[in-house]
């Protein structure tokens, strides 16, 4: 091979590496498609992932309510025990399940409702559902990662009774 030739190997394979890892222009910052933060948001949601999500989920006990035994997160068709007479608490089910499930929502509607207690349709969840306004990003987008990789399950579970948000009349 003479030496023309092997300089224009050695230029073909620098410029097939750089468009293969990224450059500078790209979304990853160029870090050759590992995400990373900027210096202000440490724990961005560009960073999160699903076995952090999952630890998340145990840590903040969100199982000992939406676990079912039809699947990880896929909701109660029984109601939780209530001090209150007047409320009966239905947890929802959080699988990708389209239906019956948090499949149609964004994630961002996802991390909102988890942040902020709001559902897809800006309507107050019922309030024995904890929020976490202090949340990270890193840790709501990766419990939403979480929930994006659980199978889908069909659980049609019944819409909560808690007033006055949400009545008896309302859930018929």
């Amino acid at each position: 091979m003479s030496n023309r030739n092997w300089m224009a190997s050695v230029v073909a394979v620098i410029v097939m590496s750089i468009v293969a890892c990224g450059s500078d222009d790209d979304a990853s910052g160029g870090t050759g498609g590992a995400a990373s933060c900027p210096p202000e948001n440490p724990e961005c949601k560009e960073i999160a992932d699903v076995a952090s999500g999952a630890k998340a989920v145990e840590r903040r006990r969100c199982v000992n309510c939406h676990d079912s035994d039809k699947g990880k997160m896929s909701g109660a068709t029984t109601p939780l025990p209530q001090q209150d007479p007047g409320i009966e608490l239905y947890p929802p089910n959080l699988t990708n399940d389209k239906e019956t499930g948090v499949g149609a929502w964004t994630d961002d509607q996802l991390a909102a409702a988890i942040r902020t207690g709001l559902d897809k349709e800006g309507l107050n969840l019922c309030p024995q559902m904890k929020h976490f306004a202090e949340m990270s990003d890193f840790e709501v987008y990766s419990i939403v990662k979480y929930l994006r990789s659980l199978p889908p399950v069909v659980n049609d579970v019944p819409r909560s009774i808690c007033p006055p948000l949400k009545t008896r009349e309302e859930q018929q």
